[in-house]
């Protein structure tokens, strides 16, 4: 690096390896902070994942945290290389940077800081954000900076990820908005207009819904994981094999044997998640009189007049239906404002027992979401790190990157640092400061993000 005329500092142009040697300090650097970015995208990112199970009450946060931390690593370290590969070489136009691999090394390391500050300042002040946009953002303003509009990638590499921008949502609420009118239609409103006579086939009804999303759940994991790494010749038919058989097997299993100890499970245990202290449903009780709350689980059937006879008058059986009306799926709270004012109306909430039979299907969404989140966050923290590496070990830029898995192993370890320091302020935002959340609005919102992200990623 030498100083011009202009008192301008430029790299001097690529004359070997051994020049290399002298820009190992950028790895180093990288290290910590690829390590760091990863926190914060993991802090961010979690309550994308978990907020709205928490929010329902479905976990608490530290049940969240444990299950993020298993589902995350998992889409990270089966089908996260493939945004990795993006955010390496299929943003800036690398054929520019041919003569110059230090700028290269060096400016994806600023995209890192510059990554990492955003994402951390949202986090603080509990704002979702997307960390695709802030990491592509930032490998795009260090190539306009270097070369001008010549110096990105703009299309496949830019225009692809822009166009996802736009269809993401898109595509993501069209999902949300089909799966919960499915089931609306399908099972839930027909119970309420028709009582409790038409409750056993809601139920059927309810465990066919979830039969359903049971299969594309895992339907779509392996098509995503088995074509990642075979996509071509007589592996597509193996693959395609592979998937349906083992998602019917598992939707099959579910429908005749599984459904009948799990919702009894969760029935059982009732709605113990929450945010501890800072609970959305205290503020709900607090927020409507002890009498329109059981006349609500009178009405629904969760208490019947005997025991709501014994909690009017104070006997001592009445701590004990007191215990099991906390525990159940009071509809009472769902119909209770909630932080930011949102009450749901009394025709868009549904039975208890059924919501109850939701909360394994949330539980199971969330954990795909977590899948789903895994692979693009480890490509947006992993990707920086895994080109300089290459870059330097190369002595040059490479279109195509090879996976480096310690590169995403470290950059995996990073998430879940952040997951577990921070990631419960962005839970909160999502769990309790948009909409009032339920199992089943949950379930639809997870599932349809989960569908959009992993598509996304795998292209």
């Amino acid at each position: 690096m030498s100083e011009s005329a202009g008192s301008q500092f430029v790299v001097e142009p690529f004359v070997g390896g051994a020049q290399m040697q002298s820009w190992v300090w950028i790895f180093a650097l990288s290290l910590l902070v690829s390590f760091w970015q990863g926190g914060t995208m993991g802090a961010n990112d979690v309550g994308n994942c978990y907020g709205t199970s928490v929010g329902a009450r479905v976990l608490t946060v530290f049940q969240a945290c444990v299950a993020a931390t298993i589902f995350i690593t998992l889409g990270a370290m089966t089908i996260g290389s493939e945004v990795a590969k993006t955010v390496g070489s299929g943003i800036v136009n690398y054929k520019l940077f041919e003569n110059i691999p230090q700028l290269f090394c060096l400016g994806m390391l600023m995209a890192s800081v510059a990554t990492g500050c955003w994402v951390l300042f949202a986090t603080i002040f509990a704002i979702p954000v997307s960390t695709t946009h802030s990491i592509v953002g930032s490998v795009v303003g260090f190539g306009l900076v270097e070369f001008g509009a010549s110096g990105v990638d703009w299309w496949p590499g830019v225009g692809r990820i822009a166009i996802s921008w736009i269809a993401s949502p898109v595509f993501t609420g069209l999902f949300a908005i089909a799966f919960y009118i499915t089931a609306k239609y399908w099972f839930l409103r027909p119970l309420q207009q028709r009582g409790e006579d038409y409750l056993d086939r809601a139920l059927f009804w309810q465990r066919c819904y979830m039969t359903i999303v049971v299969f594309l759940v895992f339907l779509t994991f392996l098509l995503f994981t088995t074509f990642k790494f075979h996509k071509e010749g007589e592996w597509v038919g193996i693959n395609l094999g592979i998937s349906f058989g083992t998602s019917t097997t598992l939707a099959a299993l579910w429908f005749f044997v599984l459904h009948t100890p799990i919702n009894a499970y969760f029935e059982k245990r009732g709605l113990r998640g929450g945010f501890g202290d800072d609970d959305v449903a205290q503020k709900q009780r607090s927020a409507r009189s002890d009498s329109d709350a059981l006349s609500d689980a009178s009405s629904y059937g969760i208490i019947d007049e005997a025991e709501y006879a014994m909690i009017v008058n104070g006997t001592a059986a009445a701590d004990q239906v007191h215990h099991r009306l906390e525990a159940s799926l009071a509809t009472s709270m769902m119909r209770a404002p909630s932080e930011h004012g949102e009450v749901l109306p009394a025709n868009d909430t549904w039975h208890p027992t059924l919501e109850a039979r939701f909360q394994f299907g949330q539980l199971l969404s969330a954990c795909y979401e977590a899948i789903a989140f895994g692979a693009n966050d480890l490509g947006n923290a992993a990707g920086t790190l895994q080109a300089i590496f290459q870059t330097l070990e190369l002595a040059a830029v490479t279109s195509k990157p090879t996976p480096a898995y310690w590169a995403m192993a470290y950059s995996t370890v990073g998430i879940l640092a952040g997951l577990w320091l921070l990631g419960y302020r962005v839970m909160a935002t999502i769990g309790r400061g948009i909409a009032t959340m339920t199992p089943i609005r949950g379930l639809c919102a997870e599932l349809a993000t989960a569908f959009s992200v992993l598509i996304a990623s795998y292209l």
